[in-house]
């Protein structure tokens, strides 16, 4: 087994309290100038077809540092790359014909700051501007201390932006993770689908299923948002509508779905720390392809199948199992859960596939040799095949036959607050 190494990156926001008159305006000076290098930066690279920093950086530095030669000079090295960085990015999506504009738009920006430009204290930071140094006292929280004092590095740049009178200043913690080049004693084949996570171990042969209903909560918020869209947009519109707004934002959907999916992941690697874990290779827009192959999905069911964020779960698996040093690979999950462990053979659905009310057991049946299970297992003792077949070359013996399974099956439910909890009435839908 080869070493895996990877550099974990963890981004922590500070805030400050509410700033002086002064402070706001010498640092939106700062801000808007960065923004104008920005947008004039992307022009000129976009229509002259640069993609590197220091080429762009070699003609227009000069250039302004002659029309705002009043704040530091770094803050134009900074816009430079940065605007290079975005059109960088916009250039891939733009070959992969997902980008949403034909030339590069900047909308949204901060202010990238290198070690000249910003400086950290344990009272907060210090800023440099136009006018010298501002120093903005800043709330460390507990989260920002446990990566400071932990094993984490503070990287030398970082990025801030105005926002209601506050700072917020964007800090990057580091570490470089090398995974242990060892033999496992443990296998697990962990299988993530909609509404569970299925781990299997090898060579105890016992098997746990994580029930998290997605589903459910993803179909219960929307209907609670098209009731809510249907009540303030009869009455004031849906443009401009700041009762709307407020009302959607109040559902905290996106914070309830962001947390179920990292405790999720927590949970796992807790289960999986002690050995090798095995996860499918999944192709890019995985959900969208599914979505390709069933045309008779209804409207419901497709913002269904994208919310599930199948790879967003994957990815924060992956995460974690490098935080923790977890030796893990990916293997082709092709035909997984519907070919038979034992004999090879394709497996025949018993049951519907269908998981819009939540997880339950999806059995199959193997015609040749009547093996029977669920679908999920099935598909997480074939991931641990997979990877005994293509790492040495022969088979484990996995399940000796259709009366000695060799699965200790266990299911085990995630709990969620009264908020994930999904309401009865549902919306039109044409």
């Amino acid at each position: 087994m080869n070493k895996q190494s990877k550099i974990l990156r963890r981004t922590v926001v500070l805030v400050s309290p509410l700033l002086t008159k002064t402070k706001i305006e010498t640092l939106s000076y700062i801000y808007h100038v960065y923004g104008r290098i920005l947008s004039e930066t992307l022009e000129y690279m976009w229509r002259n077809r640069l993609t590197s920093w220091t080429k762009a950086k070699k003609t227009l530095y000069k250039l302004f540092r002659e029309k705002y030669p009043d704040i530091p000079s770094h803050y134009i090295h900074e816009a430079i790359r940065d605007a290079s960085q975005r059109l960088k990015s916009f250039v891939k999506l733009k070959k992969k014909g997902v980008a949403y504009t034909d030339k590069p738009v900047i909308e949204k920006w901060s202010v990238g700051c290198d070690n000249q430009l910003w400086k950290l204290t344990l009272r907060g930071v210090g800023v440099a501007t136009h006018r010298g140094w501002v120093h903005i006292p800043l709330g460390f929280h507990k989260q920002f201390w446990r990566y400071y004092n932990g094993e984490l590095t503070l990287r030398s740049s970082a990025r801030w932006k105005i926002i209601d009178g506050r700072l917020y200043l964007y800090v990057v913690f580091e570490k470089n993770v090398v995974l242990a080049d060892k033999i496992p004693s443990k296998i697990y084949g962990v299988d993530i689908n909609e509404n569970n996570v299925t781990i299997y171990e090898y060579p105890s042969g016992r098997c746990i299923t994580i029930v998290t209903d997605f589903s459910k909560i993803v179909l219960g918020y929307a209907y609670r948002r098209s009731a809510i869209q249907e009540k303030w947009s009869s009455v004031l519109g849906v443009k401009g509508n700041r009762r709307l707004k407020v009302a959607l934002e109040k559902l905290r959907e996106r914070s309830v779905k962001k947390d179920i999916k990292y405790k999720l992941a927590k949970k796992v690697v807790g289960i999986v720390e002690d050995g090798l874990v095995v996860l499918e290779r999944l192709p890019k827009k995985f959900q969208d392809k599914v979505i390709e192959r069933n045309k008779k999905l209804n409207g419901l069911d497709v913002h269904r199948l994208k919310q599930s964020s199948i790879r967003g779960v994957q990815a924060l698996i992956v995460e974690k199992l490098f935080e923790n040093g977890v030796p893990l690979v990916f293997v082709n999950p092709s035909h997984t859960s519907s070919t038979c462990p034992v004999c090879g053979s394709k497996l025949a659905p018993m049951t519907g596939s269908a998981q819009r009310a939540g997880w339950k057991p999806r059995y199959v049946k193997c015609p040749g040799c009547g093996f029977t299970h669920d679908r999920d297992v099935v598909g997480a003792v074939n991931l641990v095949k997979k990877y005994t077949l293509d790492v040495g070359g022969h088979a484990v013996c996995l399940l000796k036959g259709v009366h000695d399974l060799h699965v200790e099956w266990s299911v085990t439910t995630m709990k969620h607050g009264v908020e994930t909890q999904p309401i009865l009435a549902k919306p039109t839908t044409t």
